[in-house]
C-alpha cells in the first residue's frame, strides 16, 4: 500500500515529519491520537492533490491549497 499523506508537527523552528498515513480519515484519526500526548499544530500533506492541512490540538482545522 503506498501512503500519500505525510503527517508534520508544526514546531517554532519549522516542521517535523511525524509519520505518514494512507488516507485523511487515518491522518485526522491519528493526528487526535498523537495531539493527546503532544498537543500542538499538524500539517497534512495529501502528496496526490497536492492540498495541505492544518490540524489543531483543539480539534480545528483549515485546508491550505
Amino acid at each position: 500500500m503506498t501512503h500519500l499523506l505525510d503527517i508534520f508537527r508544526v514546531e517554532t523552528s519549522g516542521v517535523l515529519w511525524v509519520e505518514s498515513a494512507a488516507t485523511m480519515e487515518d491522518a485526522k484519526a491519528r493526528v487526535q491520537e498523537l495531539a493527546v500526548r503532544s498537543p500542538a499544530e499538524y500539517l497534512l500533506l495529501d502528496h496526490h492533490t497536492g492540498n495541505k492541512l492544518v490540524v489543531k490540538a483543539d480539534g480545528g482545522d483549515r485546508t491550505d491549497r
